[in-house]
């Protein structure tokens, strides 16, 4: 079975599929996002063809870091961030877990 995994960390054990960078402590959202591979934001541009026409109704998600195309989406696609999709971890683990 695939991990399909591109990149991630791990507190303490390592996961069955053996990827990713071990740490020794939980993080807060900042680091744990930097320790993943996942500190970089998402940008969408509009869709064009090979003679520069632009395709009405959908946008690229396309990772800042690296220019990749992430995916394709409609227009109406609002792009929720990584620090944003896990600040909530902050408040729900506080000081971290032991």
């Amino acid at each position: 079975m695939a991990a399909n995994v591109e990149s991630m960390f791990y507190v303490r054990e390592a996961p069955w599929h053996g990827l990713g960078k071990r740490v020794e402590q939980a993080l807060n959202s900042k680091e744990a996002l930097q320790e993943a591979g996942l500190d970089w934001t998402v940008l969408q541009k509009p869709i064009q063809t090979e003679d520069q026409m632009e395709i009405t109704g959908y946008k690229a998600n396309i990772r800042e870091t690296d220019q990749r195309v992430l995916g394709v989406v409609t227009d109406r696609y609002k792009i929720v961030q990584n620090h944003e999709a896990f600040a909530f971890t902050d408040e729900l683990l506080g000081e971290g877990v032991k």
